[in-house]
């Protein structure tokens, strides 16, 4: 066999027990955290856009699509889903992977686990499926995918976990499995052009994944035949999009060692490369009493890849995507604009970024290559942090990204970020029920129970 029909393989003979309590309890968390991204992503008026779109092209289905009251079928109410979960920046990730396995995978799982009817015992193994896979690809192909090619790796990475978890609800054989991941394979897209001019469309790649993976599986059920070499093949993904790959983290291990484990939950609204700074530069903040009215200049030393993906955008963003991708306007709302959570980016948003406080800070920061920072990525986020003080003299930090295995948030932290977010879309009432059903999933409660808090008439209990 090959990787893609050995990866198959190992989905289709995966079985619950097989799936250790640990990996289970961090698919959960992570599943939690994943519908609080999806709530706040939600109230957004680009993923609206998405979520209109999938009102209007798709019939009536078994499937939740958050914030609207009608259902729809799978694949059309995934593709909002999972485009409201990727589309504030606040979804999970993993770090050496460069993947964000969360917005694709449990969208794509829980539409297909509402049209089934599928238990939760059933549902955290196919997410758990869902997630190593997307880590694993991204294992095998990054940084090089994302540096050398440009590639985004949500979608691109994400369609063959979101075909391989719904793949298994939907109990396929290896063979049809492995043809699955050849048809997702043609669904793998997306490039990171928007970190360099802003626009929404990075926001789009999760629900292109998780609708694509969705896809995959039915045709191949239909008998439709994708490439079951479409991870190794001469013209196969893996030389397609990386220059440098590692094929064997693909496989080995698979059962032994969940590569998951070491995913990453967000503190901050913005891309997890610029998380690390701002945590050195709370640190200055909260250690020195540092202020923004004592800054002149401050210096971020990153790794290679940081310099071009949230370096490039500069210190007055257009849109919430170059906000959210602009180290420098990022930094200066943690020093002058309230913060990096949910509130503090709305506020920018309604103030149009240009809060000439946050700007004042933004225009002193600049980026230089950091190499302790440089040679820890991309296993690890970490940063160092100079000011130069207009009082006299240099202070310095130097952080781990909040939430990483390096420095991570406990899940009473994660939790209560969940409950901050939802509790201001859809109550505090409904942010209980959701919190509790997700939880239930380990012994085995009913996915819809999942669901059906999440939806609702637009406006309805929504504090905007």
């Amino acid at each position: 066999m090959g990787l893609t029909l050995e990866l198959a393989e190992f989905a289709a003979s995966l079985r619950p027990e097989d799936v250790p309590a640990a990996v289970r309890r961090k698919v959960v968390l992570h599943t939690l955290d994943q519908l609080g991204a999806e709530l706040a992503g939600s109230t957004q008026p680009w993923n609206a856009v998405v979520r209109e779109y999938a009102l209007a092209e798709s019939p009536d289905g078994p499937s939740t699509v958050v914030s609207a009251e009608r259902s729809l079928r799978p694949e059309w109410a995934a593709l909002a889903n999972a485009t409201a979960g990727h589309g504030f920046e606040i979804d999970d990730y993993h770090a050496a992977a460069l993947s964000h396995p969360g917005c694709v995978a449990v969208p794509a799982v829980l539409a297909v686990a509402e049209e089934l009817g599928t238990s939760g015992t059933d549902a955290v193994l196919a997410l758990a499926l869902g997630f190593e896979v997307i880590v694993r690809i991204g294992l095998a192909v990054q940084p090089s995918m994302i540096y050398d090619r440009g590639f985004h790796e949500t979608c691109a990475e994400g369609v063959f976990g979101a075909a391989a978890a719904v793949g298994k609800l939907r109990g396929l054989d290896r063979d049809t499995l492995g043809s699955a991941l050849g048809i997702a394979g043609s669904h793998a897209s997306g490039t990171t052009e928007y970190s360099q001019t802003g626009s929404e469309v990075k926001r789009l790649h999760a629900g292109i994944g998780a609708m694509g993976g969705i896809r995959g599986v039915s045709l191949a059920m239909r008998g439709f035949e994708g490439p079951r070499t479409i991870l190794e093949g001469k013209r196969g993904f893996l030389q397609a999009f990386a220059d440098t790959t590692r094929p064997e983290a693909i496989v080995d291990g698979l059962g032994q060692r969940w590569d998951l484990l070491d995913a990453a939950i967000k503190p901050y609204f913005c891309c997890g490369l610029i998380h690390a700074p701002i945590d050195a530069l709370r640190a200055l903040i909260d250690e020195e009493g540092l202020t923004a009215d004592d800054v002149e200049e401050i210096v971020v030393g990153a790794d290679h890849l940081s310099l071009v993906h949230v370096g490039k955008l500069g210190p007055r963003p257009h849109d919430m995507t170059a906000a959210q991708f602009s180290m420098e306007f990022s930094l200066g709302m943690a020093l002058a604009g309230g913060g990096n959570d949910f509130g503090a980016y709305l506020a920018a948003q309604q103030d149009g970024f240009a809060n000439e406080h946050v700007r004042q800070v933004a225009e002193r920061v600049r980026l230089e290559l950091d190499q302790e920072a440089d040679t820890a990525f991309p296993k690890s986020f970490l940063a160092r942090v100079r000011v130069r003080r207009r009082s006299g003299g240099w202070i310095e930090r130097k952080a781990y990204a909040t939430g990483s295995p390096d420095a991570p948030m406990s899940e009473e932290a994660v939790r209560l970020k969940f409950h901050s977010i939802a509790a201001r879309v859809i109550g505090v009432e409904r942010a209980a029920q959701v919190d509790a059903a997700v939880h239930a999933l380990l012994d085995g409660g009913p996915t819809r129970a999942v669901t059906e808090p999440l939806r609702f008439a637009p406006g309805e209990g929504m504090d905007s």
